[in-house]
């Protein structure tokens, strides 16, 4: 799923124009969108991305690497997701009347097409029971976003009210790339593990300018490179029976290596832009675990519901004490005291399956979801949260299974904005309003299974000989 990251730590750059908190405040405003991890496939996000007791396809790894035990044949896949959003802010006004400061209802939206796993899978039996092993890519959160917005600012020297356009870019991502294992350990019980490395890179700047007699005059910017490695593990169970399946997943906490650069440009007392690089900072971050579990049912052959929760406690994603200013500050809020929740997901669908012939199998899938971020607003506490529904259908033939999705979730909620002069030095004020994020994705997978028998002795010719 397409989600971004809070850019952090601008302050180091800012100088003494505006405070820290200022730009830190700023800056998260500006770059918090969906935050969820999960799964990749266009199966699973048809059922509502309840997926952990089935994960019976190419994708099981990224939800449940036990499911690998119930490929069947060597297969390859690839899954490519196009994603919109908008943004919307209506109703902004400043509670403290005495200051001339307001927002324009404004809106912004941007789009993109990526693709979001590659895997390749090959099972074997063992007295008589499934073992699978797979490599894979995953991008995980996607970051690209682009924002703008439009505001009224009090300058500090108490001068005319100035209007100010602020244009936001962010792009880049970060992926896990696995290698997993599946196995049988009985005809019900199946196990599963992966290895998955995390490596993350993504840059934000944010641009602003301000209305003059006849046009718009440079104000500033400011930008961040960021990034993120890091090393973990998956562990997957699924007990299945003909009418139920439970299935639990354990991603595994760890510490990252996080490291980013700030630059900024604005104009100094004679009106030239003047770009002051700070240096760039390495510290050790905290990434919390996440536990998930999950139900399928089958009351006839042909139906299959399913339920999903996944648990992420978000609120101890510190960084590690260094002597820094930021010792055990939260990730999210860039605070000790911090207001991040800890999130729980709900993902629940059903899929029924119709039969074309001997041959062809089209499954219908719908379902309903709930996700929690990990941002509250600094100052009104109301936490983002994504309501949504999913359908998709799917065309199996032969060897070849298409899936397509289309995943859409709204959040509304009431949140305070940052008003000044960019970080040019405006009077430091808050509006308050709502604001409505609309999201939608089309998710499309391709599945090809190979010749069992061909791609065992290409392997034994590879790595034995002959």
């Amino acid at each position: 799923m397409r989600s971004s990251l809070t850019c952090l730590l601008l302050s180091l750059a800012a100088g003494a124009t505006l405070g820290a908190q200022t730009i830190t405040d700023l800056i998260a405003e500006q770059s918090r969108t969906a935050f969820t991890i999960q799964g990749a496939g266009a199966r699973a996000v048809g059922t509502g991305g309840a997926f952990i007791a089935v994960a019976d396809d190419a994708t099981a790894v990224s939800y449940n690497p036990a499911g690998l035990a119930l490929l069947l044949s060597p297969e390859v896949s690839a899954t490519g997701t196009w994603h919109t959003r908008t943004m919307t802010l209506k109703g902004f006004s400043d509670k403290n009347a005495t200051t001339p400061t307001t927002w324009d209802n404004s809106g912004s939206s941007d789009q993109s097409t990526t693709p979001t796993f590659l895997s390749a899978a090959v099972p074997w039996k063992r007295n008589g029971l499934n073992t699978t092993l797979q490599l894979s890519y995953q991008r995980l959160f996607d970051f690209d976003l682009a924002d703008g917005r439009s505001y009224k600012a009090r300058p500090a020297s108490g001068a005319a009210v100035q209007d100010v356009t602020q244009s936001v870019q962010q792009e880049g991502s970060i992926d896990l790339y696995s290698v997993a294992l599946g196995a049988e350990l009985t005809q019900r019980l199946l196990l599963g593990a992966s290895l998955n490395v995390w490596r993350g890179s993504w840059t934000f700047a944010s641009a602003s300018d301000t209305a003059v007699a006849g046009g718009t005059r440079f104000d500033s910017v400011l930008a961040q490179s960021n990034q993120f490695r890091g090393f973990n593990a998956n562990l997957g169970l699924i007990w299945r029976s003909e009418l139920l399946n439970v299935g639990l997943v354990y991603r595994t906490p760890f510490t990252a290596a996080y490291t980013f650069g700030n630059d900024r440009v604005a104009p100094n007392a004679s009106g030239v832009p003047v770009q002051t690089t700070g240096p760039r900072q390495s510290f050790s971050l905290k990434w919390p675990e996440t536990f998930g579990w999950g139900l399928g049912f089958h009351p006839v052959p042909r139906l299959l519901l399913t339920a999903d929760w996944s648990r992420t406690p978000w609120s101890t994603t510190t960084f590690v004490p260094n002597g820094s200013a930021y010792d055990n500050m939260n990730f999210f809020d860039m605070k000790v005291d911090s207001r991040t929740p800890n999130c729980t997901d709900f993902h629940t669908g059903a899929e029924w399956v119709a039969f074309l012939g001997e041959s062809v199998v089209i499954p219908v899938r719908a379902g309903y979801f709930k996700e929690p971020q990990p941002m509250a607003d600094l100052r009104t506490g109301a936490q983002e949260i994504l309501y949504g529904w999913t359908a998709g259908f799917g065309v199996k033939f032969q060897a070849v299974t298409v899936d397509a999705a289309c995943k859409a979730s709204r959040s509304t909620r009431y949140v305070s904005q940052l008003n000044a002069s960019a970080p040019g030095g405006g009077a430091e004020a808050y509006a308050y309003g709502y604001q409505n994020i609309d999201e939608k994705q089309v998710i499309l997978s391709v599945i090809f299974q190979m010749d069992a028998d061909k791609v065992h002795k290409a392997l034994g010719w590879l790595l034995i000989g002959s």
